[in-house]
């Protein structure tokens, strides 16, 4: 799984991109509002299909908001981008949400040894990262680092829980919130960022079990009615337009630096 739901602000009117010599699409940089004590998170949005219609309208400072999309990961730029999903235009009385879902498995053991990997602090923190691999649907794979802060006094602890319970190979899914460290650089003194995903919740992946579950039949029969109330006017639900779909006008290019086939992964690919 690879969904998103975030708020966004156009720094920039949608252009249109070539992603083959017959096909185009339009992409616009966003930025995402901080979280918190973080900093505001640049992203570049790709938008595809039936989508592009009411999208090449917006302009710089439109105020957006993104259901569905897919986040990837560019690991020889180190960039995030959003692709797809459905994009409508919002005011500033609709709710800020950043939310970000992705399912796969941990590509590495977390060495408690490792400050990168692990670390507690003298006010009592304790700092998880782990990185998980998320398969984009063309036997290749994204990796996103994503971490766990915890304090002493919190009641689940997330950090803890990564440290305990997930290895290399390990499948979970996540939920969490794109954010951004920003800070000077003091030997060059120039402004430097670091975004990652923030974890609030994981499910891991049952253990595997030899029996096989037995057929559920069905038991019962949902009554229709002649007469359908129309609801919201007589509008349909929107379909998000999936960049992985090439019957949905996507059709999403290859990142930089992607595999050709099913990676294996050392510690090497961590995208700190």
């Amino acid at each position: 799984m690879n969904h998103v739901d975030v708020c966004a602000i156009l720094n920039e009117k949608p252009r249109e991109v070539y992603t083959t010599a017959t096909s185009s699409n339009l992409c616009a940089e966003v930025m995402l509002p901080p979280v918190g004590n973080k900093a505001p998170t640049l992203l570049q949005l790709h938008v595809y299909g039936k989508a592009c219609d009411k999208f090449k309208d917006y302009t710089k400072g439109s105020r957006i908001y993104i259901h569905g999309g897919k986040l990837r990961f560019d690991l020889e730029s180190k960039t995030y981008s959003i692709h797809g999903g459905i994009i409508a235009s919002v005011t500033e009385a609709f709710p800020v949400l950043n939310d970000v879902i992705l399912t796969g498995r941990c590509i590495k053991d977390i060495d408690q040894t490792d400050a990168r990997a692990f670390k507690t602090t003298a006010d009592g923190l304790m700092i998880a990262n782990q990185t998980i691999s998320v398969n984009t649907g063309r036997n290749q794979a994204d990796l996103f680092n994503f971490y766990a802060i915890n304090t002493a006094q919190d009641k689940l602890n997330q950090a803890e829980l990564l440290v305990n319970f997930t290895r290399k190979g390990t499948g979970i899914t996540i939920r969490g919130r794109i954010v951004t460290d920003a800070w000077t650089d003091k030997e060059t003194q120039e402004r430097r960022s670091l975004t990652k995903i923030q974890l609030v919740q994981m499910t891991l992946a049952p253990k595997s079990s030899e029996s096989q579950p037995k057929p559920v039949a069905s038991q019962t029969t949902v009554a229709s009615a002649d007469n359908v109330a129309t609801l919201w006017g007589g509008k349909t639900a929107e379909e998000p337009v999936d960049p992985w779909n090439h019957a949905s006008g996507g059709g999403l290019p290859d990142l930089p630096g992607h595999y050709g086939s099913a990676p294996s992964f050392d510690d090497n690919d961590v995208p700190f």
